[in-house]
């Protein structure tokens, strides 16, 4: 399957939000934290976010590009990355995570990229390790009253 980035638009967005995830995933579901529902609607039309499609225009998930800390001189990028939950653990993970990486350097022209991903999630992690991106730091936070272990990955691009 061929991935491919394209502005993200309120109808992808509307998608996004019903999005639903089985078991431990469902940590990932969009329409559980008004945060999170808050945040993808206002990234809707960015130059910072992308709706991933197929090679026929099926939307296979979603990426948002963003500044760790815009304050910091040496600006980071950072990205978030969402994949259709009936095309998880199918093994597009590799594909899909490497368009995003590619096709966002072709936009941001960066030369270091991190994430941010829960630790339990090791599919997802096996996924950024084999491309390349290694853990950096590691911190806990709460959140709808549970504490989750999270790990920031990155990697430097020649």
């Amino acid at each position: 399957m061929d991935f491919y980035l394209r502005s993200r638009i309120e109808e992808h967005t509307k998608e996004f939000l019903g999005w639903k995830y089985e078991g431990i995933y469902s940590f990932y579901d969009n329409d559980i934290q008004e945060e999170k529902i808050d945040a993808i609607e206002k990234a809707t039309n960015s130059d910072y976010a992308f709706t991933i499609i197929n090679e026929v225009d099926e939307i296979v998930g979603n990426c948002e590009f963003f500044y760790v800390n815009e304050e910091d001189e040496e600006e980071i990028l950072a990205v978030s990355v969402q994949m259709k939950p009936s095309l998880t653990g199918e093994g597009y993970g590799t594909e899909f995570f490497n368009a995003i990486v590619e096709q966002g350097r072709e936009h941001f022209h960066y030369n270091y990229l991190e994430l941010m991903v829960v630790e339990f999630n090791k599919r997802a992690i096996r996924v950024y390790e084999k491309l390349g991106f290694l853990i950096k730091e590691e911190f806990e936070n709460e959140i709808r009253g549970e504490k989750y272990r999270f790990l920031i990955m990155g990697k430097q691009m020649d």
